[in-house]
């Protein structure tokens, strides 16, 4: 089989011997990788390499490596140090910015906060290495970070740079404290991910930046080429740790079942309820018998149940938004509701209309309601799409009382909007209809799901069916 190489672009001059003697320290080292790790073949080979030593030196960083997810940006001086330092420490490194583009990374720092996303970005692609546990990889201070990381997953759960960055952005305090920390999982300079602040005079790295957003479509590609030579690599030679899938799955999430999506909206509540579980019959009548009206153990009234509360459906009523799709939307989410018992016996849920700013709010308190709503529904506005005015509205509600325990806020809409900046401390889904626009980036704070139009089909008979 024919060999791919991914090519080292050398600049001539007077650093020329240092320029090659790190680029053939640079092709040994990715050798390493393909042999250790085939299943991250194609993105390594993908990678071509730029020396931009003056680079790092104007931008006043000691770090000597980057990528700006076309290529592997370093200086050939510090490749050659990092060479003789350490044996893991190289090959470390190249990996560590190889996870960022395949994990989309760099394709996600616009609106968010850098301090914060640089962390767990750094954090998770660190610990995806440490969990590869390759003896290639093994550097000073993996002791260290491994006892961090473990502490972190009591507190924030997955380590994944989406599900961290939440927890940051939810917790300032205990975020400032950790950050003390952040120099142990710190690798390669971020600033290449923010191709407007970098200019350079060579043609190759101009074009880099034009074509930024087309090279996030391009790793997302390849992430799922990776994810299957995984399986198949776990196959035929051994097990690979799922934190490495679970990072690739948090970049595409996306298209699967609504009713299972809708569900990450539901939070236990307590009800007034016997709790079946937990109540004995046959001490309860013996009680009764030997006592008269004395049971020996009262039935435990109250049970916790998965249920919605406070609740808000936004609605984009744009001119691209078709009325009878958000008919079907709507009766669709009522059916799942009401069949898997999703209501309180008082609900809160805000219908909120809204285009590029609110054009109408209902509120449904009980499934009548929102029946007699569904029946009379019309469109409202049909202007140009804008997020943040909904975001603004509900943070008004929430400040004056209005829906005290808000837990989630579904956002029906077309993608042809501008997002907030600010993540909400509330669960927040964008739901896309396939096939109608290219689907958008969202925030790595909220979450996405692209459905089908025919799979938002309710028959009128069902529909009369969940009523009854």
């Amino acid at each position: 089989m024919e060999r791919m190489e991914a090519p080292v672009i050398r600049d001539e001059g007077k650093d020329h011997y240092a320029k090659k003697l790190a680029g053939r320290i640079l092709e040994h080292t990715r050798e390493q990788l393909i042999v250790t790790m085939p299943y991250f073949n194609r993105a390594i080979l993908k990678m071509p390499v730029v020396f931009y030593r003056n680079g790092f030196q104007k931008m006043n960083h000691p770090e000597g490596f980057g990528t700006n997810g076309r290529r592997i940006i370093c200086d050939e001086q510090m490749v050659i140090q990092y060479f003789r330092k350490e044996p893991g420490l190289l090959p470390r490194v190249y990996l560590h910015m190889l996870l960022h583009c395949i994990f989309n990374h760099p394709f996600q720092y616009g609106n968010l906060d850098s301090k914060y996303w640089d962390f767990a970005a750094d954090l998770a692609v660190e610990n995806v290495i440490l969990e590869l546990n390759w003896d290639v990889l093994r550097t000073e201070g993996d002791r260290q970070r491994i006892d961090f990381i473990e502490e972190l997953k009591g507190r924030a759960g997955k380590i994944t740079a989406e599900n961290l960055y939440h927890y940051f952005y939810l917790h300032p305090r205990v975020t400032e404290m950790l950050l003390r920390d952040a120099p142990l999982f710190h690798r390669d300079l971020h600033s290449f991910w923010i191709p407007e602040e970098f200019s350079d005079n060579q043609e190759a790295m101009r074009k880099d930046n034009d074509q930024f957003d087309e090279n996030s479509s391009v790793w997302g590609r390849l992430a799922k080429n990776v994810k299957m030579d995984v399986e198949s690599f776990e196959k035929n030679q051994g097990k690979v740790p799922d934190v490495l899938s679970d990072n690739i799955k948090a970049v595409h999430r996306g298209e699967y079942n609504y009713r299972t999506f809708l569900r990450k909206f539901v939070t236990f509540h307590e009800e007034m309820h016997v709790s079946h579980e937990e109540f004995d019959y046959i001490y309860y009548t013996y009680g009764l018998h030997l006592y008269e009206r004395m049971p020996l153990i009262e039935p435990l009234e109250y049970r916790d149940v998965r249920k919605i509360r406070d609740f808000v459906i936004a609605i984009d009523t744009s001119g691209s938004t078709m009325g009878r799709t958000v008919q079907n939307f709507l009766r669709q989410t009522y059916t799942i509701l009401c069949h898997t018992e999703q209501f309180f016996e008082r609900m809160n849920v805000h219908m909120i209309q809204c285009d590029s700013m609110i054009q109408q709010d209902v509120t449904l308190t009980s499934p009548e309601e929102f029946e007699q709503y569904l029946q009379h529904f019309e469109l409202k506005g049909g202007g140009g799409t804008d997020f943040r005015p909904v975001f603004d509205y509900v943070e008004k509600l929430r400040a004056a009382g209005t829906i005290p325990d808000l837990k989630g806020l579904v956002y029906f809409t077309d993608g042809l909007g501008t997002f907030p900046e600010k993540m909400p401390d509330y669960r927040t889904a964008f739901i896309f209809l396939k096939g109608r626009q290219n689907v958008p980036k969202v925030p790595p704070w909220a979450m996405k799901l692209v459905i089908a139009e025919e799979d938002l089909a309710v028959s009128d008979r069902d529909f009369m069916e969940e009523r009854l």
